[in-house]
């Protein structure tokens, strides 16, 4: 079966398909009939499908059951959607009860219609709730932490990884003395990695995949506001996607498929601390040409 076709009998030759794929459609003229000229180049997009008036595209990964009509009517205005934009925080204080199931689902849900590069839909989920295995994820990255900043601390290591370019002595000092007491704080019993969290998500997927960490990135920002429109709180759990992909210890907790790597996690929770003031950022610097 051809992965993308073009029924004539309905066809009403308007082009709409070759004006949204150039790369797969092409139009002898004005008028005719397009043809589909490169069927090796589509992505199973369904934009051809979405766009036809005529129903005149047949794409095999997007049959009719998977079509809906927009509802425009509760589309959020852009008033009401910059609202939630500047008024999310970073959530690092939660109440200790669970988050229903339901919940968790519509934040995946959420997060699984961000764009990916060529349609690669890479991105997949671990949900982790177990509070004893969310205790050792955040104890082994707090010791793999802890063992950076001993690396850092040595003078040749040190000077190697500056010569990197990427962050200055000054920063890399501040570096240390943070690893140093978030390691401290894990042993005494608190939790500065996911502030005991109710759940883990890690946005995880083939590390053969191209531009899959900003395929994954792309639907944290995504699971963030819709989890902020359910009245959830989250953070991104920077250092435990840094630990996951440099210690084993950490890597073998998160129980990961083999070849995937994880490219972004975010803890989630009911907040126990909320924002009702939100405040100013820097201007955009933009360069017009």
């Amino acid at each position: 079966m051809s992965v993308v076709s073009i029924d004539r009998r309905r066809c009403k030759k308007d082009g709409l398909c070759v004006r949204v794929c150039e790369k797969v459609f092409a139009q002898e003229a004005e008028g005719s009939v397009p043809i589909v000229a490169h069927e090796e180049h589509c992505n199973s997009c369904g934009h051809c499908v979405l766009i036809c008036p005529a129903g005149a595209i047949i794409q095999k990964d997007c049959p009719p059951e998977k079509l809906h009509a927009v509802q425009n009517e509760i589309l959020p205005s852009y008033e009401s959607l910059r609202e939630m934009i500047v008024s999310r925080r970073s959530i690092r204080n939660f109440q200790k009860r669970d988050i229903e199931k339901e919940l968790i689902e519509k934040v995946i849900d959420g997060a699984r219609f961000a764009p990916s590069a060529k349609n690669t839909q890479s991105t997949q989920f671990v949900v982790i709730q177990d509070r004893m295995l969310l205790r050792n994820i955040a104890s082994a990255t707090a010791e793999w932490l802890g063992k950076t900043a001993k690396r850092l601390k040595n003078p040749v290591l040190r000077k190697l990884y500056l010569l990197r370019g990427e962050k200055s002595a000054d920063e890399v000092m501040k570096w240390i003395s943070q690893f140093e007491l978030i390691v401290e704080r894990m042993r005494s019993g608190s939790d500065p990695i996911l502030r005991e969290a109710p759940v883990l998500v890690l946005f995880h997927a083939h590390q053969s995949v191209s531009f899959a960490e900003a395929n994954a990135n792309l639907a944290v920002q995504n699971a963030m506001l819709i989890a902020t429109s359910l009245g959830l709180g989250t953070f991104y759990t920077g250092y435990v996607v840094a630990a996951s992909g440099r210690d084993k210890t950490t890597r073998r907790l998160l129980g990961l498929p083999k070849n995937h790597r994880v490219y972004g996690g975010l803890a989630i929770g009911y907040p126990e601390i909320t924002f009702s003031q939100w405040i100013e950022r820097n201007p955009a610097v933009i360069t017009w040409r």
